[in-house]
């Protein structure tokens, strides 16, 4: 009986097979799950990540449009998708070209200036310009263009799936530009 006893002991202290796939399955749920939250937490930390570079190239974007507008002293070319205004380059009058433009088969907005273009925003799906008068009204005439005004659209895509959208809209005054009646 003795060698019985000391077998009785040895099968409680070991798993059975049904423990063992219980025990398995378990585990594969809780790894199931501790991976369902790793890249949810990734994909969120992703679209931050997003929403912070598009949010600084907008703003860089914005602020240089809105000091070469407030600064502008004339208009010489504008579209539904570019502006070109003479921007003082220094202290002692002389000004220079500055574009704004968007490139849509490329998602860029660019600013050239002396013939040098740099791309501020990347990604970008839409952007429109508006040109309006002293009254707010629309306007096709460079010499009664006093305002412009800009709506642009971002968007972000990781695996195929958009996962940021940053849409943006200024109105700017063309305070040094003098306007013609």
């Amino acid at each position: 009986m003795w060698a019985s006893e000391k077998t009785a002991a040895r099968r409680r202290h070991a798993f059975t097979l049904v423990e063992v796939m219980v025990a398995t399955s378990l585990l594969a749920i809780l790894t199931a799950a501790v991976l369902s939250s790793f890249i949810f937490i990734l994909r969120a930390e992703r679209s931050l990540a997003n929403y912070a570079e598009m949010n600084t190239q907008a703003r860089r974007f914005l602020e240089l449009l809105g000091r070469d507008a407030r600064s502008a002293t004339d208009v010489t070319n504008t579209t539904a998708t570019a502006i070109t205004m003479s921007v003082p380059a220094n202290l002692s009058g002389t000004t220079q070209a500055v574009t704004y433009a968007y490139d849509a088969s490329a998602g860029t907005v660019t600013r050239s200036v002396a013939g040098v273009a740099t791309v501020l925003v990347k990604n970008v799906s839409t952007l429109t310009l508006n040109f309006l008068n002293s009254s707010n009204t629309a306007t096709t005439s460079l010499v009664e263009l006093k305002q412009v005004q800009v709506s642009m659209h971002i968007l972000r895509t990781v695996q195929q799936a958009t996962t940021s959208e940053y849409v943006i809209s200024a109105q700017y005054t063309l305070r040094s530009k003098a306007v013609s009646h």
